[in-house]
């Protein structure tokens, strides 16, 4: 008899496929025996099949050999390594051996090693949203505020949170897209449908805006700390309410001051002062009210500057008198446009003059006698003999500028003027000179 058939010579792991159930088939396969071991062929008319088998055990020890495959009529074997129970990431031994239908069989293959690959399932499919709930209070007062989340639940079983699109359906409520629905005033309650969408789905839920009757806590007046002395300031009122909300009101307006004076529509005007003043401003409505300090300001600077250039012309006319005919003349001096400071004067102001005569030079207050108060031009006409001066007195005349405000300029620089006198006397003592 000829000596045993050849052993095999591997050629590897030829190929792998994974099914959706994440099982995994290998094939292994090697060269085909032709010969026997002297290397002459194997008879005509005899069948070679294999045997084919993995160990862990790199020594091939016959008691560890776990089977592929017997009486294989191919040279190769499918096989699944979990099924076979191969350890995943682990190293396997194959082998084989060839078998003549004479019952005559090659030794065992030489090892051939290879490491069990480590299968990573496929990620699942992507969760499919199948709805949305929404969630939040179910009703809001009106003025204020409610927020609302959304929760999908997805073709997986598993619910998350969601940031959707929001809207609703109703003129007495807005909802922000972060979820804030905000509740206009309303006469009577009203019923709003929220909505979220996200993912082609939508979500709704049904709440209600209550007609509250809020009482009013508190009022905050609002408006400058500081009035200038004739000028104005607007002044408003904000309520707070019992259910937290702060609207704004038109209340009664009231000051306790005479250096001061407001509108119905809140503006105070601020009166001319000498020193700064402090007024009270107070706003009532609803049985509340609220106040707010305010400091009438004494402007420096304000005060006009004196008229310059004062001058007089005439007489202008004759007055007949008692005592004898007395003439008119006219005072004028320059129109004051600027303050004391230079700055022109604001042009809603207006000025008037106060012109005064006395006799004497330092223009003492004592001393001053009054022409004339608070004209509106620059030209005055009077009749000294009317004023107390006496004919041929040397006089000294001045004017004041002041402002509707009250500020008054400085007096200006003194007209030196001799008050009209009757003439030379008459010749006396006429006589005819003979010659």
């Amino acid at each position: 008899m000829k000596k045993a058939a050849k052993v095999l010579f591997w050629i590897g792991i030829l190929a792998a496929l994974t099914t959706s159930a994440f099982a995994e088939t290998r094939t292994i396969s090697w060269d085909p025996v032709t010969t026997y071991t002297d290397g002459t062929p194997i008879d005509a008319g005899k069948t070679v099949t294999y045997s084919a088998y993995w160990t862990t055990d790199a020594g091939l020890s016959l008691a560890s050999l776990r089977t592929l495959g017997t009486s294989l009529a191919t040279t190769s074997t499918t096989f699944d390594p979990t099924v076979q129970g191969m350890t995943r990431g682990g190293t396997v031994y194959f082998t084989a051996k060839a078998v003549l239908n004479t019952g005559e069989e090659s030794a065992l293959s030489p090892a051939y090693a290879w490491v069990v690959p480590v299968v990573t399932p496929p990620p699942p499919p992507p969760a499919v949203l199948t709805g949305i709930a929404v969630s939040g209070p179910s009703s809001v007062n009106e003025g204020a505020t409610g927020t609302y989340t959304a929760t999908g639940t997805w073709d997986n079983g598993t619910t998350t949170a969601i940031s959707p699109t929001w809207s609703e359906n109703s003129t007495y409520a807005s909802i922000s897209s972060g979820g804030v629905l905000t509740a206009s005033a309303v006469t009577a309650n009203q019923t709003v449908t929220v909505t979220a969408t996200y993912g082609g789905r939508t979500g709704t839920m049904s709440m209600t805006i209550v007609n509250a009757a809020a009482v009013l806590s508190s009022i905050a007046v609002s408006g400058p700390s500081s009035v200038n002395e004739g000028a104005t300031g607007t002044y408003t009122a904000t309520g707070t309410w019992d259910n937290g909300t702060t609207t704004a009101i038109s209340p009664t307006w009231s000051e306790n001051s005479t250096y001061a004076s407001i509108s119905t529509g809140g503006v105070l005007t601020a009166a001319t002062v000498t020193a700064n003043q402090t007024v009270t401003v107070t706003a009532s409505y609803g049985g509340r009210t609220g106040t707010m300090i305010v400091t009438v300001v004494d402007v420096a600077g304000a005060a006009p500057a004196a008229p310059r250039n004062i001058d007089i012309a005439g007489p202008m006319s004759s007055v007949a008198a008692p005592s004898g005919s007395t003439e008119i003349y006219r005072l004028n001096w320059e129109q004051v446009t600027t303050n004391w400071d230079g700055t022109p004067i604001d042009p809603v102001r207006t000025v008037r003059y106060t012109a005064y005569w006395t006799d004497d030079p330092a223009l003492s207050a004592g001393s001053l006698h009054p022409l004339a108060s608070l004209i509106s031009g620059t030209a005055l006409d009077f009749n000294p003999s009317s004023n107390q001066m006496a004919k041929n007195q040397v006089v000294y005349l001045t004017v004041r500028a002041i402002l509707d405000t009250g500020d008054e300029s400085p007096l200006s620089a003194s007209l030196t003027w001799r008050v009209e006198n009757a003439g030379p006397v008459p010749p006396a003592k006429g006589k005819i000179i003979k010659k």
